[in-house]
């Protein structure tokens, strides 16, 4: 099973942890939704920036407005 740590990236470049232990994500527009490995969701607006999953980490930012 691949598990993952979501980050959101700060506008100084600092990366701050959101959630971790992922097992599913969803997008819609931008509303991302992270459900955890215990059913726990995490729902965050911004936009999807990388998945590495050889490193088992997702980048986020927030949506400029």
């Amino acid at each position: 099973m691949c598990l993952s740590a979501v980050y959101v990236r700060r506008p100084q470049g600092e990366e701050e942890l959101l959630c971790r232990n992922v097992a599913n994500v969803s997008i819609q527009q931008d509303k991302l939704t992270f459900i955890d490995i215990m059913g726990i969701r995490t729902e965050y607006e911004g936009k999807l920036r990388n998945m590495d999953l050889m490193e088992n980490k997702i980048l986020v930012e927030p949506v400029a407005r």
